[in-house]
Formats: structure tokens, sequence, C-alpha cells
């Protein structure tokens, strides 16, 4: 009862805090962008410091959730669009049952021109629109900095997103991943396939042409037993996503992710050159929610994939309607940017419900 009352007023304080920051640096020139810097300055400074123990909830022994041989303490895992490592500690301190590197890519790139995301109102919703064109700091970096005590100390399961442009490049990143993950000690890596990027030109990492799909896997069954799961895209219309289900079950330990960033225009958001880089972006946000309820009903009453449900879910309400639909865990984005601190109230929540 304590811990929950102290998270919701750091949950007051922390939106307070993010709302003055935005207003302060986010809004001449208008670029959400330098917002997200400071503030990812002021966590890592709370990470580094006596005051990260505010941050520290403990996880309900009786809402764990299995996917094949990964324990997951909590059900919410961080979707894959994060390598802070200071964000990523802190999520898991506030009781995340497991995190996903954001989508790992051959060779470094800064993304897409500034400014690049922003805040909107999306059908009377808030919502987030990023073009930010997946900056990375690219492969070799991310495989020298993997091994972070910092993020494996909590022993819980870490995903790895990969990307390309091409089926090449796609397995020279898990190759390459894969040899640094086989060489530790840590054990509890699964491998998220990333063929959804509607904030990219083409609008996807890897070309919908399942064959190439299939041999990616087949190349990663080849040499790992580690879960693999397919993360798709809401745009993708139901028969493709059957498809892909189907795919999925001719190979051993795979799953499917119903959701990410939906593409939608600047102009339909009410946004000008100036305040976007790009004609058109991913939305995210409590307006994807809808979309991915039905997409995980579809996918448990057409397929036995195991499904994880990402895309709009910001509370208790939501995460409960998709685990009713079959979900079994839930990743979350927005919402670990808007408040954080919502973690470990839904965790108290779902403890409650058994």
């Amino acid at each position: 009862m304590l811990s929950n009352t102290r998270a919701k007023i750091l949950s007051i304080d922390y939106r307070f805090i993010r709302r003055t920051i935005i207003n302060l640096c986010a809004r001449r020139p208008r670029d959400l962008e330098q917002a997200i810097i400071i503030g990812d300055r002021l966590n890592s400074g709370l990470m580094h410091s006596p005051l990260r123990n505010l941050f520290k909830f403990s996880i309900p022994k009786n809402i764990s959730a299995s996917l094949f041989d990964l324990e997951f303490p909590s059900p919410i895992i961080a979707a894959s669009f994060k390598d802070d490592i200071d964000a990523l500690f802190q999520w898991q301190l506030l009781g995340l049952g497991g995190i996903t590197y954001k989508t790992v890519l051959k060779t470094p790139s800064d993304g897409n021109k500034r400014p690049r995301i922003q805040e909107i109102q999306y059908n009377s919703h808030y919502g987030l629109i990023n073009s930010l064109g997946l900056p990375t700091k690219g492969l070799e970096h991310f495989v020298s900095n993997f091994d972070n005590k910092q993020i494996l100390s909590f022993n819980r399961p870490v995903g790895i997103s990969i990307g390309g442009n091409s089926l090449d490049e796609y397995l020279d990143v898990f190759n390459k991943i894969h040899l640094k993950v086989h060489s530790l000690d840590f054990k509890k890596v699964f491998y998220e396939i990333n063929i959804s990027c509607p904030n990219t030109q083409d609008g996807k990492c890897l070309s919908d042409n399942l064959e190439d799909l299939s041999s990616l896997i087949r190349a990663i069954r080849s040499v790992s037993s580690n879960i693999v799961i397919v993360k798709v895209s809401p745009d993708s219309n139901d028969e493709e996503v059957l498809n892909i289900c189907e795919l999925l079950s001719n190979f051993e330990k795979c799953a499917i992710n119903v959701g990410n960033t939906k593409y939608i225009s600047t102009q339909s958001v009410g946004l000008n050159a100036n305040e976007f880089s790009e004609e058109g972006g991913g939305l995210s946000g409590i307006a994807l929610f809808e979309n991915t309820l039905k997409r995980v009903e579809l996918v448990h009453n057409n397929s036995k994939i195991p499904i994880i449900a990402t895309g709009g879910i910001m509370d208790y309400n939501q995460v409960k309607a998709v685990q009713d639909k079959g979900a079994i865990l839930i990743g979350m984005a927005t919402q670990l940017v808007n408040d954080p601190f919502k973690i470990p109230q839904i965790n108290t929540k779902l403890s409650h419900a058994f």
C-alpha cells in the first residue's frame, strides 16, 4: 500500500517536471527532441545518485508471465524504442518484467533531419509523431556495450531488436550480435526481428517477401535456440498478419509482436514544414490501442503463435484487456516516456486481480 502511494506521488511529480521541461525547451522552436535530450541527461544524473532508490519498486510474485523458456516477473516489457542505458535501468527498477533494446542496424546513422518528433492530438487523443529514421550508433557499438552490468544485473529477459535494409544486412547484424550473446554467462536473451518501421522512407525494414523472412528465421535457427519474435506493422492487413503467423508456426520458439507506430501524414495532424522535417511519421499513443486489441484477438482466434501486444497501451485496464484477448506480454513505449511510475501501479493492480 505504501509503495503504491509513493508511486502515485512520484507520478504527479514526474509529469509536472516533464511538462515544465517541454514548455521551457520544446516550444520555440518547436522540437520535442530537445526536451527529450535534457530529460535523458537529468535522468542519467538521478540514476547515478542515491536518489535512484526512489525509483525502486518490488514486483508482486503472482503476476509473472512465461514465453517458452523465459520467465518475465511482470508481463510488461519495454518496447524496442530506446537504447539509453540509464532509461533501461530506471524502467527495470520501477518493475518492468523485461526490456527490448532499440533496433540495431549495421552502420551508424544520424537518422532524419530535425525536427523529427512532436507532440500531437490525434482523434482527440494525446500522441507522438516521429520520423527519427532509426538513428543508431551501429552494430559495433552495440556489441561492445551490450554486456552492461547495470542492465543485466536484474537477471530479467533482455530483447535485442534487429533491423536492416536487406536480408543480408539482417543476417550480418544477427550473426555479430549472436556471437557476443553466445559468449556471455547471461542467457536470458530473445531476438526481435523488426519488419515494421513506418518512420523510414519505404515504411519497412524488411521486405514483406515471406521467403526472405523465412530464410532469415531459418538461418537464425541453424545457430540459435533463443526465442525469435517478429514485430509487424499495424498498417499490415489481417491476411498479411495471419500469413506471418502461419510462417512462424513452422519454426520452434517463435512469437509475434502485433504492434508498432502507425504511419500518418504531418498534414493530417496540423504540422507544417518548420515543425517536421518529413511528410509523415510514426504515430504512437493511446489512439493505437483499439487496433492493437483487434489484432491480438485476430491472432489468438486464428493461430497458436504466442502474442506480444504493443501499441497504445497506457494503463491497467488496457493491459488487462489485451491479456484477456490472449496476449502474453505487453510492450510499452509512450507511457514509459509520459509517466514510467505507472509501471508499479499497474503491477499492483495486476496482483490484486489474481
